[in-house]
């Protein structure tokens, strides 16, 4: 018997109502070992290279990993895989919470859905018994209440609900998917994905036993979880504050997104910070499955807005992007846009770029009210925000221009609002600042996904001194640059490889993560656990030994998986471009002076390609990189 996975996915035809099982064999799974590698692998077997995103031939697979559902933290998540809506090339998007395991318990290694439905319908998933239900009742509301509706319908007990919101439905492009209530697949758009199958929902209720490898030797991995945790840095201020809690660790060092990315540090930043709004608006947290930190919190309000703690609080991007770049420092008119985005299913992130966007455009005189709907738009405005947010998640007026993203909106608005338009590949850039973190602007650039902050690690790891940085064979240590000093040109002078070097080798980390669907914040570099650890509990859930260079390689195999079917669908070297704003000097705050200095840019991307073993033209993979990984199958 398998352990850590069953060898059978589950295949879904909404066109034509088939419900398959699809057995695969124990080398299937060591290759891929599941996450967006197996999402991946099914668009590059199944899809065709010139079909749209939105099109009913998309494939979208939810899958966890060979470890999840093991009782140790950090091993519970899940991604969703599908052509982006918001990019045209690879959509890929993580969830934590319970959905994942439940899959597992359920039987299922993944889920895979094809096809659009005539009708609006839900999947319903219990074990064996899988069924298209019809879902016309659940048109046009809100994320909780179809939480609720379906909970009752269904009768509660261990069920997990994945759902597009009604933005979903809409097809606004970057809309999101909510797991139960308090967990988000968040960007690339997976939301207009299900809309555009006329799938409201998955819901999945799973009673069996996941079968692993050494149950002993899992509870051992967490027990360590829990001993550590008082003590180990970042997840002790994820397990108090949540994510929020690193808001003035990252304003203090000037990398917080102000006034749409003009800026990285606002001057009001400690209104944002965990440790400050927590007593006033915090009502506790929710874990997701087996973990110990419980880093997502809880927040209440009754004014100046009225915010119900049932759909979860701001995360840290969500403060940066629906706050201090949009200069609105009250916590709780923050936490009432991100209860509204996820009540809609909406990812905050690009809604918060595209406001900034157009709060700008506004400010510089380049979209009259007339062109706004006669509704005066400008930063530090709370209700001009409720009321974007609003207008987007029901397609009307002017937001049904940016419910398609930046490129429409600039088509709309006119080329001379293109310089506020902060995104790469229709998509928006996460709160980190690229002018501060050379190792972020070149992943910002270069992910298959699209700007991810969460695809490799940050610019802190070059600096330290520590296991977590020696145990990935980054040797070099080097000092972050100085407030003077100009951000890339800085790192191209002195430690330009190193930068390269250190990016190269944590995306094929990270990659590695999001196959497995471990949480970076237990399983990433320096925090509970260690690398030995992690090839630990490979062997304690499938019975693998694994070494840390073969999860290296299934890492970078899903990386390389990502940007072939991008390579196919026409993307190349000249789609890895930042926005023009971020080559001009920080005029203030910890990071005065910083930048992204273009032609250190070019030769980083160079030297970037060169690593990973990629066209230095194209940007693409060779045909013997692609050898060398097994994946000659893709050529």
């Amino acid at each position: 018997m398998s352990n850590g996975f069953t060898g059978i996915i589950l295949r879904v035809n909404l066109s034509t109502g088939a419900i398959e099982k699809q057995k695969f064999d124990e080398d299937f799974y060591r290759m891929y070992m599941g996450g967006g590698a197996l999402g991946t692998y099914f668009l590059l077997k199944e899809t065709a290279s010139d079909i749209d995103a939105l099109a009913e031939q998309n494939i979208l697979t939810i899958a966890p990993g060979v470890t999840t559902g093991a009782p140790v933290s950090g091993v519970s998540r899940c991604c969703v895989t599908a052509l982006s809506p918001v990019t045209g090339a690879i959509g890929d998007s993580q969830t934590g919470g319970n959905i994942g395991p439940m899959i597992k318990r359920a039987g299922y290694d993944a889920i895979v859905i094809s096809g659009k439905s005539k009708t609006p319908v839900y999947l319903l998933v219990e074990g064996q018994d899988v069924q298209i239900k019809q879902a016309s009742h659940l048109q046009g509301q809100n994320v909780l209440d179809v939480y609720d509706v379906l909970t009752k319908e269904l009768g509660g007990g261990k069920l997990s609900i994945l759902q597009c919101g009604p933005a979903g439905e809409k097809l606004v492009r970057f809309s999101c998917l909510v797991a139960d209530l308090n967990d988000v697949a968040g960007r690339t758009g997976m939301g207009a994905v299900f809309g555009s199958k006329n799938l409201r929902a998955i819901t999945v209720r799973g009673e069996n036993k996941i079968n692993f490898s050494d149950n002993e030797g899992l509870r051992k991995l967490g027990r360590l979880a829990s001993e550590r945790l008082p003590d180990s840095g970042f997840p002790t201020t994820l397990s108090k504050y949540g994510t929020p809690g690193v808001v003035g660790f990252q304003a203090e060092a000037g990398n917080l997104a102000t006034h749409n990315y003009s800026r990285s540090y606002h001057q009001d930043y400690k209104n944002l910070d965990g440790a400050t709004f927590e007593p006033s608006i915090g009502t506790g947290f929710t874990t997701c499955f087996g973990c110990v930190v419980g880093c997502r919190r809880k927040v209440k309000a009754e004014k100046p807005y009225k915010v119900t703690d049932r759909l979860g609080g701001p995360e840290f991007e969500t403060l940066g992007l629906l706050g201090s770049n949009l200069d609105i420092t009250d916590p709780v008119a923050v936490a009432k846009a991100n209860e509204l985005c996820n009540n809609y299913g909406i990812d905050t992130i690009t809604m918060g770029g595209l406001a900034a966007y157009l709060f700008e455009s506004a400010e510089k005189g380049l979209i009259t009210p007339e062109a706004t709907e006669g509704k005066s738009l400008g930063f530090g405005d709370p209700e001009a925000l409720i009321w974007l947010i609003e207008r987007v998640a029901g397609r009307k007026g002017i937001g049904d221009v940016l419910a398609e993203g930046f490129e429409a909106a600039i088509e709309h608005f006119g080329q001379q609002t293109a310089a506020y338009a902060i995104n790469v590949k229709n998509n928006g850039l996460a709160v980190h600042m690229a002018q501060v973190k050379p190792s972020q602007a070149l992943m910002y650039a270069v992910c298959p996904i699209g700007p991810d902050h969460m695809s490799s690690e940050h610019d802190w790891l070059l600096a330290s001194d520590s296991e977590a940085r020696k145990g990935l064979g980054i040797f070099k240590s080097a000092q972050p640059a100085s407030a003077e000093q100009s951000g890339i040109r800085e790192a191209a002078c002195s430690y330009e490889m190193d930068k390269v070097r250190m990016t190269v080798y944590t995306q094929y980390f990270y990659s590695m993560l999001d196959t497995l669907c471990l949480c970076m914040f237990c399983w990433g570099p320096g925090n509970l656990f260690n690398y030995r650890e992690l090839e630990d509990l490979l062997s304690y859930t499938t019975g693998w030994e694994c070494t840390l260079w073969e999860l290296m390689k299934v890492g970078e195999r899903r990386v390389n998986m990502m940007r072939q079917l991008n390579a196919k669908r026409g993307f190349t070297r000249e789609h890895d471009r930042l926005p023009e704003r971020l080559g001009k000097a920080l005029p203030d705050g910890p990071a005065k002076g910083k930048h992204v200095d273009s032609e250190a840019f070019e030769k980083m991307l160079d030297k970037y390609y060169g690593l990973m073993g990629w066209d230095s033209k194209t940007g693409n993979p060779t045909d013997a990189k692609l050898l060398e990984l097994g994946l000659e199958w893709t050529l």
